[in-house]
């Protein structure tokens, strides 16, 4: 997997590489394709699970991480103008949705609904510094919640087993999100073929 690889590729480098790897995983997940940034914080978060000050760098890390990797795309589709088509299409899967604008960058942490969202704050022509804002509180959300479960696992349980605990809470956590959106997706494509209908 992707995750391991650039995990190795930094492991060298101690924990300045392990950050270094968060980074690019998480650039990587924002960018171009999805790298399940979640498992891979929980293997980094087991470095040094019994430092708060780890923990704390990790969530703050990975956060602006998120912003680098949700705006790298973002700048990418400013300036590379994607065909008209498919900004149609991207406009008409957002006006199916009930949240239209930057809050689905909110929405987005606990239900994956819109992917690459960089390019749809280009796209959309969402105001920027509310989408900085809503990734950044929405990615300290999501990674604080990540790190504490890791927190728990390491803090209560073996060392060899607290990973796979961890990972099955955050598996779970997924899941249900991966659900959710699904069901968001339904709805809201019921309430567009109504309303266009009408």
């Amino acid at each position: 997997m992707i995750g391991e690889d650039i995990i190795n590729a930094f492991a060298s480098l101690g924990d300045i590489g392990m950050l270094l790897a968060l980074v690019v995983i998480i650039w990587i997940d924002g960018t171009a394709f999805p790298t399940l940034p979640e498992i891979w914080m929980i293997w980094i978060f087991g470095v040094n699970p019994d430092s708060f000050a780890w923990g704390t760098v990790l969530v703050l890390v990975a956060t602006c991480a998120s912003l680098l990797g949700n705006f790298t795309l973002y700048t990418l589709v400013k300036v590379a103008k994607l065909p008209g088509w498919i900004q149609r299409r991207m406009k008409q899967y957002t006006g199916f949705l009930i949240v239209k604008d930057e809050r689905l960058l909110l929405l987005n942490r606990l239900a994956p609904i819109v992917p690459y969202t960089g390019a749809f704050i280009a796209v959309c022509n969402w105001n920027v510094k509310k989408s900085a804002i809503y990734i950044f509180i929405s990615g300290l959300v999501k990674f604080s919640a990540i790190v504490v479960i890791s927190w728990l696992s390491f803090d209560n349980l073996r060392e060899d087993v607290a990973p796979w605990v961890s990972l099955g809470v955050v598996a779970v956590l997924l899941g249900a999100s991966v659900i959710a959106s699904v069901v968001y997706r339904r709805k809201a494509g019921l309430r567009g073929d109504v309303s266009r209908s009408q």
